[in-house]
């Protein structure tokens, strides 16, 4: 029978599982059982507790009552059931539900009830029959009843004792019974994962490490296992199928062997020994497509050897013809080279010779229009020299009317000297002087005022001259400046002609380079056609010992 291992490691996981859920479930009920019985404990207690403070309760109100009839004082008693600890208890719908203390609880009610009302009806026996009656009614009735009431409550407390005796003893079963439940759980649960735990060593972990170990030898490159592993399981096949496919790989490893040492001989008419399955077809296919591919590559080599053999012997004799014709023809490029390179010295000198001119040119006009400038500056000059002349003119004449009115000042004197007599001598001779001062001072005026007007007239024709000699200097400026720019142009035509006579050198070595070039090429040409149809035979030779496929 077959031991599949998902099968094994299902149950016994499952065996796990159910143990813990059975742990569980146990757990809970055993929690569940003793919260049950801590809530029954803790009303017993409760009820415990009340019947005892309700017994103390109805003491005091007894001697409450007692001190009321006897003593006379103020009875401050509950007359109503209900609100006293014992009528809580009573009338609480929550209560025990053992039928003990439900029994108990019926008998109690009645007798409760009525000696609460009793107290009323006592209190009321002292106005109505005194209070001796009413003493009476307490010792037979009020206090029989509450001795009754007391010994039920009594049997209250011995129930209530023994229901928290058994809630005791209750609760140390349930606990007794989850440790022995925790026990027998864990056990099952420990053993059926100490179950699970082996059987993945044994026949899980054990025999994968045996199987990794075994098969180290394959990332060395080794094919031939021995892995000696039989098993029912997973496993088991795991092994099995390894077997085989190392056993189809190292059969197509040599297959593939004799193939390749078939190719290394040269035989490419081969084909496979053994059937590829899988994705190895693919192998098989590729095998039989190069060598499909390879065969009919060789044979459109040989076909393309023929060609090339036919044509070799055209191409040397072409070749060498072409570089018989390259060598004259770099002969005559270098002729017409060594022309065009005088002519460019030539041209190279006139540009020289241009940009002097030009230069020359230059400088006059700078010249002339220094000149002109100077020329223009003694023009001002002179017309401020003429203007001064004016001025001078208008002086002169402002001297000359001081001289007349100084003449006429000293006739003056002269007349009023005269009149004076002997007291006047002092002041005739006086006018006298300044009358002779005046005349000199006018003939000095009359003087000054030719040499200004010579001065002014000299100044004038100056003026004249140096116009026309600047309207000369400025028509020789225009001339110079054309000369300059029409220099300019001379200079720039040369200067493009030497540029243009230099581009057609230039292009001619260009030429008698590529000449040369294609010359020595023409030669390797020749030299390497010859090689080329040696090689064709080598070539030839060497292909005839590979076989083909038709």
């Amino acid at each position: 029978m077959r031991k599949g291992i998902n099968k094994m490691v299902g149950i016994r996981v499952a065996l796990a599982l159910a143990s813990v859920l059975l742990f569980s479930i146990a757990m809970t009920i055993n929690i569940m059982r003793i919260q049950d019985t801590e809530e029954a404990a803790a009303e017993t207690a409760s009820m415990l507790n009340q019947i005892q403070t309700a017994e103390a309760a109805h003491y005091r109100w007894s001697a409450n009552l007692s001190n009321a009839l006897y003593a006379g004082t103020e009875f401050t008693g509950s007359k109503d059931p209900t609100t006293c600890a014992l009528g809580q208890w009573l009338y609480n719908e929550a209560g025990m539900e053992d039928e003990a203390v439900q029994s108990l609880r019926s008998k109690i009610e009645p007798l409760h009830k009525e000696l609460h009302e009793s107290a009323a009806e006592a209190l009321g026996l002292i106005e109505s029959s005194g209070r001796t009656s009413a003493q009476e009614f307490y010792q037979k009735t009020i206090l029989s009843n509450l001795s009754t009431l007391v010994g039920l409550l009594d049997e209250v407390v011995e129930r209530g004792t023994d229901l928290s005796a058994e809630t005791t003893q209750r609760m140390r079963q349930t606990v007794a019974m989850m440790h022995a439940t925790s026990i027998i759980g864990l056990s099952l649960s420990l053993i059926c994962l100490i179950s699970l735990v082996l059987y993945v060593l044994r026949q899980v972990v054990r025999p994968m490490l045996l199987i990794t170990q075994k098969a180290q030898p394959l990332q060395e490159g080794r094919l031939e296992l021995d892995l000696h592993y039989e098993a029912n399981n997973e496993l088991g096949d795991l092994a099995r199928t390894l077997d085989q496919s190392l056993g189809h790989i190292h059969d197509y490893v040599e297959d593939i062997n004799r193939i390749m040492g078939e190719f290394s001989a040269g035989n490419f008419n081969v084909e496979t020994s053994t059937d590829y399955i899988g994705d190895f077809r693919s192998i098989e296919e590729s095998i039989s497509s190069f060598t499909a591919t390879i065969s009919s590559a060789f044979g459109m080599i040989n076909q393309a050897e023929r060609r090339v053999s036919s044509n070799a012997e055209q191409l040397s004799s072409g070749a060498q013809a072409l570089a018989q014709g390259a060598t004259e023809q770099a002969s005559a490029v270098e002729e017409l080279y060594a022309t065009l390179d005088d002519l460019r010295k030539a041209a190279e000198d006139n540009v020289k010779g241009a940009a002097r001119a030009q230069e020359n040119a230059r400088l006059t006009g700078e010249q002339v229009s220094l000149s002109s400038a100077q020329m223009e500056r003694m023009v001002t000059a002179m017309d401020d020299i003429t203007r001064a002349s004016g001025e001078i003119e208008k002086i002169i004449a402002t001297i000359s009317d001081i001289a007349f009115q100084t003449n006429i000042l000293a006739l003056n004197a002269a007349v009023e000297a005269a009149r004076a007599g002997t007291a006047g001598k002092g002041f005739s001779v006086v006018a006298n002087e300044v009358r002779s001062l005046a005349g000199r001072s006018d003939e000095a005026a009359a003087a000054t005022k030719k040499l200004i007007e010579n001065s002014v007239h000299a100044a004038e024709q100056g003026v004249q001259i140096v116009g026309e000699v600047s309207q000369t200097l400025r028509r020789a400026q225009e001339l110079v400046t054309q000369s300059n720019s029409e220099i300019g142009e001379i200079a720039e035509a040369v200067q493009g002609e030497a540029i243009a006579i230099a581009q057609v050198t230039e292009g001619i070595g260009q030429i008698s380079s590529v000449v040369q070039t294609n010359s020595a090429s023409s030669e390797e040409s020749a030299a390497v056609s010859s090689e080329l149809f040696e090689q064709v035979n080598l070539l030839k030779e060497q292909t005839g010992r590979f076989r083909l496929k038709a």
